[in-house]
């Protein structure tokens, strides 16, 4: 642990108290945009895309300003229903609540890993997609949880909890953010994947060093340490599996 801090400190610089300064907006917006920047590479231009899980409908409402016709989704639970900044449509986190083929590109950030049901819910994501559309989906890594495990008492002084609905603690949560876990997933729900990586970026669940450490040096440190973030893009295999393959 002492390592860490004097290579984190080394990093970022003479910035008062680097490690532990309040969370930021700024800072996560940041992260989201350098994140949506990546994945617009893989986005067909100016498509007809839904986002699942959009929260505050941030994402939404940039991927509309670069002519995207967007529409978005999220639960009445969301933590995001009070600062949201785009028509985000509650729905009731089973049923997408859309007609059949109804989008080229469907996208979530840091969604799927919260759907206790994630198997099933596939099917939903493959019932709005118009034939030759694709979904590409920005998912939790095993690195993320790895380095926000060993962060966590940085901040909490306490044993850190599991993120998701998929695992049983934050431990075995390694486990299943393995680049592995993700691919058996999706080829077991029915989809192909055409390209899957990391997102180029090292952050943790801490916040640890939050806007201290500027986007430039967690791109490079992601190389050394691991992207936050698997992405993958899929497209639809020729036969959906039936509804029991598709059960978790």
């Amino acid at each position: 642990m002492q390592m860490l801090r004097r290579t984190l400190k080394r990093l970022i610089g003479p910035h008062g108290n680097p490690l532990l300064p309040a969370r930021s907006m700024e800072h996560l917006e940041a992260i989201r945009t350098a994140e949506l920047e990546h994945v617009l590479d893989f986005l067909p231009a100016r498509c007809a895309l839904l986002e699942i899980g959009s929260g505050s409908g941030w994402q939404a409402k940039r991927l509309s300003t670069l002519g995207f016709s967007v529409e978005a989704i999220d639960v009445p639970s969301s933590n995001y229903v009070s600062t949201r900044v785009w028509p985000v449509r509650e729905y009731d986190g089973t049923r997408i609540p859309f007609l059949d083929e109804s989008f080229d590109c469907v996208f979530s950030s840091n969604t799927l890993e919260h759907i206790p049901h994630v198997r099933e819910f596939q099917r939903e994501i493959l019932r709005v997609l118009k034939p030759g559309g694709i979904a590409v989906h920005v998912v939790p890594s095993a690195s993320w949880r790895v380095w926000t495990n060993l962060t966590n008492p940085l901040r909490y002084f306490t044993p850190p909890l599991r993120h998701g609905e998929h695992a049983s603690n934050a431990l075995t949560e390694m486990l299943y953010f393995r680049r592995g876990w993700w691919e058996n997933l999706f080829r077991s729900s029915g989809w192909v994947i055409k390209s899957a990586g990391g997102n180029g970026l090292f952050y943790t669940g801490c916040s640890v060093a939050d806007s201290h450490l500027s986007i430039k040096r967690r791109r490079a440190l992601s190389r050394i340490l691991g992207s936050a973030c698997h992405v993958f893009v899929l497209a639809k295999a020729r036969a959906t599996p039936s509804r029991a393959a598709a059960t978790p």
